[in-house]
Order: structure tokens, then sequence, then C-alpha cells
């Protein structure tokens, strides 16, 4: 079976790739998008976003909601905006900006390879969501962004794959090639069927690859498979598949409001799990964690390293799990990591100095400055069945919705 395909895809007219491809509505700020949907007509944004930044004519979320969304996107398909040949394609994509680039390829995975286990997944779902995701697509009828996945790259067919890739960039003139206001350049490299007969076999020699992000939408797009079995179209899901070294990971720290404790308390706190950990205290400057296994406290007060016992290290945990097992958990009587207001969630697009200064200068909360998960622990525990905690990675590429679209009407 093949389970990594080209397909007839939807891109932006050759003239509109900067002005359609837009980030997910909700990374903008009020003023933002109402400032982006008032100067730029062709934004994706008027589609998955048809209400603007004012009271919806509908109810967002419901089935007469989602009908506008699809209205919007028919218009943008007949007005041009968005195009596609009849032969099916790839498309080989790089993401490239001053800090890290990746080159991966678009394509569509059957829904079968993923039940069959070819697409290892880490996270939980929610029921919930995956219902109102699965009401969503059977209401627009296309996927508008991918699944981000990644191959490891010591998998023989997936290095092979990634030289076609290269090699076909050098090789070819890019079918879009803009930059967008955060600084990321975006390329393109149409390869119609025709053109990847070499491609498609090592795309799906690879044994298996692992979900980075997108969970949910792998889920919903299940259930909407398992509604329509006889529907061709609705049996695949949009995906983007990259080499594992070239995500960037970052960590998601983790924000405590605690009881205006002192130093000497934080310390006794620390030694009644000294099984599990040792500490000592850091200067403010001290730079982010080095590796895994350890983690930085930040108070108002104080700063401290802390690490754990190898013999933890060892177990398959991630730093998350150990800091809400052994101290969340032990110290404070949080059981509920997701839901309990005490905790709060950063990503790790600060750096070490900018996190202090945004979380860690009022006396009611502490920050605990995480390392990122690393490649090889997200794999290792999709392989054996785990999940990741909540809140554990944030993991870049983003992808832009509007820029490849797979219809599945």
């Amino acid at each position: 079976m093949t389970w990594f395909n080209p397909f007839r895809i939807l891109v932006p007219s050759k003239d509109k790739p900067h002005l359609v491809a837009s980030r997910s509505y909700v990374s903008y700020g009020k003023a933002e998008l109402q400032d982006k949907l008032d100067r730029n007509p062709y934004s994706y944004l008027h589609v998955i976003n048809p209400a603007g930044t004012g009271k919806a004519p509908v109810k967002r979320g419901s089935e007469a909601f989602y009908g506008l969304v699809r209205e919007r996107f028919e218009s943008f398909v007949a007005k041009g905006w968005l195009t596609a040949d009849d032969e099916p394609s790839f498309a080989i994509y790089r993401q490239a900006s001053e800090h890290h680039t990746c080159t991966g390829v678009v394509g569509i995975l059957n829904v079968d390879g993923i039940r069959q286990g070819r697409l290892k997944l880490h996270e939980q779902t929610l029921e919930k969501r995956e219902k109102l995701f699965a009401k969503y697509l059977d209401t627009v009828g296309c996927h508008a962004e991918p699944v981000l996945c990644m191959y490891p790259d010591g998998d023989a067919q997936g290095t092979d794959a990634a030289t076609w890739m290269e090699a076909w960039t050098v090789a070819h003139r890019p079918d879009m090639d803009f930059s967008t206001t955060d600084r990321i350049r975006h390329t393109v490299w149409l390869v119609r069927a025709g053109e990847s007969s070499d491609l498609e076999p090592l795309l799906n020699a690879i044994p298996a690859m692992y979900l980075a992000d997108g969970h949910h939408r792998i889920a919903s797009s299940l259930r909407l498979a398992e509604k329509y079995p006889d529907a061709p179209s609705k049996q695949h899901v949009l995906a983007y598949a990259v080499p594992a070294s070239q995500l960037a990971i970052r960590p998601y720290h983790r924000v405590l409001r605690h009881p205006g404790w002192d130093v000497a308390r934080w310390e006794e706190a620390f030694d009644t799990v000294s099984d599990c950990l040792s500490w000592q205290r850091i200067e403010a400057g001290t730079p982010a964690p080095s590796s895994v296994g350890h983690v930085h406290v930040h108070t108002a007060e104080q700063s401290w390293a802390l690490a754990w016992n190898k013999g933890l290290q060892t177990a398959g945990a991630v730093d998350a799990d150990l800091l809400q097992e052994h101290l969340f958990q032990r110290i404070f009587g949080i059981s509920d990591a997701r839901n309990d207001p005490r905790l709060k969630y950063a990503p790790g697009t600060l750096d070490s100095a900018g996190l202090k200064a945004e979380y860690a200068g009022q006396p009611e909360q502490a920050l605990f400055e995480l390392h990122s998960v690393t490649p090889e622990q997200l794999m290792q525990t999709a392989d054996r069945g785990g999940f990741l905690p909540p809140k554990s990675t944030w993991i870049e590429p983003k992808l832009r919705s509007g820029l490849f679209i797979h219809e599945i009407q």
C-alpha cells in the first residue's frame, strides 16, 4: 500500500502566495487581525475567519458558521486566487528564518496507513475537539494546513528521500518564493506525479513517521474517513514531512502561582524530594538549562538549578513528567496539570532573560524553566505507545494556512 501520495494541490495564484498564506487567526492580536482583514483582501484569514473581529452573524463553531467558511473558500477559487493543476503533485517546501531552515515534502497520508501504525502519535486528544474538527472538515470540505510529521534521519529511505529533494531544489526554479513580515522565507517546488516516480517509492518505504503537530486534525480526519468509507477523497490527510533533525523543538515552561514562600521555605521543599533530585543556588544571569534532566526555578528573590537523579532520567520520562510527579504533585498537590488554575504555560519563544523578566518578577509566582524535549525522546515516547504531558513542546516550523490545500468535497 502506498500511504504517502501526491494529490491535486490547490495553491495561491503565482502573483499572490505572499498575500494569501496566513498564520492561524488565533495567533493575531485583535488590532493586528483587523488590520490584516482591512488591508489585504487576498488573505486566507477572510476564509478561516469570515466574521472578522466583530460578532459572528452565526455562532462560531456551528455548522452555519462553517458554511460561511466554505462560501469564502469557493469565492477564492472562483476569483482565481487559488488554482490547481489537474495532475497530482507533491510540493517540496522550504521554510527559512535567521535561526532555522527545514526542507520537506507536502503530500497526503492514507488513513489506512495511519490506522496500521505507520504514523506514530505522542499526544492524547479530546473527544469534544475531535468531533468539532470533524464537523468542520465535513462542512468546509478541505484541509488548508498540513499536519507536521517527521521521520528519523538515520533511516536509509528517509535519507535517500531528503537527498532526492535537495537535488531537485538545486536543479529546478521554485514555483513560489516569497518572504513574510515575520522574516521567514517560503520556497516551494511543485513536483508533478510524472516527475516524482523516484521520490514516491522512497517516501513510502520509510517504515514509520512521527506526528509532531496536528493530533486533533489526525483524529478528526480518521472520524470523517470512518463516516464516509466509500468517499476516496476523505480517506487522506494533508501532511508535511521533514527529517527529524530539521525540526526546531522548543520547550514549554511552567509558571506556578505559589503561596509567597521565602528562599528558606523553597529550599526546605526541595529537600523533601531529595530522593528524586539535587539542587543548588544559581546566579540570576545563569543561561537556560543546557541539557535534559535539568530544570531551573526562578522566583523574584532567588534562582535554583535542579537535577534529576539518574535513575529517574533513564526511566523514559521527560522533564515535564518528572516535574509534575515529583514537585507539583508531591509538594503542591497538583494532580491535574492540564486544568489546575495554579499552573500556566509559557512557550519557549523567549530567551532565558526574557522569560525571567516576563514571569519571575512577581512575588506570587515562580518560573520553572525547562530544556526542550529532544526528537529522540518524542520518537521513543511514541514507539512505546506513551504520551507526552500537556504543553510539552513548541515545535517549528509553524505552517501557514492557505499555502497548500487538499479538497475533500
